[in-house]
């Protein structure tokens, strides 16, 4: 399998990347991929949540609104104009589900081509909860809700990292967890990503974080293994691989094609590309 597409890019305006649009295109042309997706963190408003859970959840080292249109959208056309000859340059957003400011995702619509999901943060009974903290069984079930919920919106294309929620649910020990909790929110999340026609992503910035000691030997905090096996069980399930790159020369590099060999090993077929005209289509 070779990558042609990706619809995971960041640029330097998230605060812990490099590189904006061109370095990412140039390297993608050099890499032969046929279409390329620009997807840095969306902005979030401050009147989303209080204070202390915008700073809790970073939300002040990525772009705001304003870079959003002054910076990131003219930076995308600026390359689309020199390099849109060569290659299909997509613009997009990998952004949170904050709910009740549906209206606030229509405009960011009417911005760009499409919408990923990432949950890094999610509502639970204690407020905003950061996904890199140590997950609990009820923490899990609150996460998969959250999917659910962003999902049956229809203003998202793809789920990034669909795993994520497992990357801290480990025992004291570090041993990473995958019981009967991790498989009912895996389960709830593939269901309505099929329901709604949301596209997983099998990450490929996971890698990066090296493997831990897991039911499956030693693992990725995600992709994880076990996740992607109850995907398998699903004919109906849309795949997709996204490289989230934050470094021009790692878009394709090893580490991606060892992403792909993971994917390779399911019996699930993964998309080529996405048909975003189409994803448009289903926006309410």
């Amino acid at each position: 399998m070779k990558l042609t597409t990706n619809y995971h890019t960041h640029t330097a305006l998230c605060g812990h990347a490099t590189g904006m649009t061109a370095d990412y295109v140039e390297e993608a042309i050099r890499k032969g991929l046929k279409e390329i997706g620009m997807s840095d963190h969306g902005p979030i408003p401050r009147d989303f949540m209080t204070p202390a859970e915008y700073l809790d959840n970073w939300l002040h080292r990525q772009m705001d609104v304003e870079r959003f249109e002054r910076i990131y959208l003219p930076d995308i056309e600026q390359a689309r104009k020199a390099y849109g000859h060569l290659i299909s340059i997509r613009s997009g957003l990998e952004i949170e589900y904050v709910p009740g400011h549906d209206d606030y995702y229509e405009w960011l619509l009417g911005k760009v081509e499409y919408l990923a999901l990432g949950i890094h943060y999610f509502p639970s009974v204690d407020g905003l909860f950061n996904t890199y903290y140590r997950m609990t069984r009820e923490r899990l079930a609150e996460y998969a809700a959250l999917a659910e919920r962003a999902f049956a919106t229809g203003f998202f294309t793809i789920v990034t990292h669909p795993d994520l929620f497992l990357m801290t649910y480990a025992d004291d020990a570090g041993f990473l967890l995958f019981d009967d909790a991790a498989e009912r929110a895996s389960r709830r999340i593939i269901e309505a990503a099929i329901r709604h026609g949301v596209k997983l992503e099998i990450n490929g910035g996971g890698p990066r974080r090296g493997r831990h000691r897991s039911q499956d030997g030693l693992d990725w905090l995600y992709p994880r293994t076990a996740f992607w096996r109850i995907v398998e069980q699903y004919p109906l399930a849309e795949v997709v691989i996204g490289c989230d790159t934050h470094n021009p020369p790692e878009l394709y590099d090893e580490v991606i094609e060892e992403t792909i060999a993971f994917a390779s090993r399911f019996k699930f077929r993964v998309l080529p590309s996405i048909d975003l005209a189409g994803e448009r289509k289903r926006i309410p």
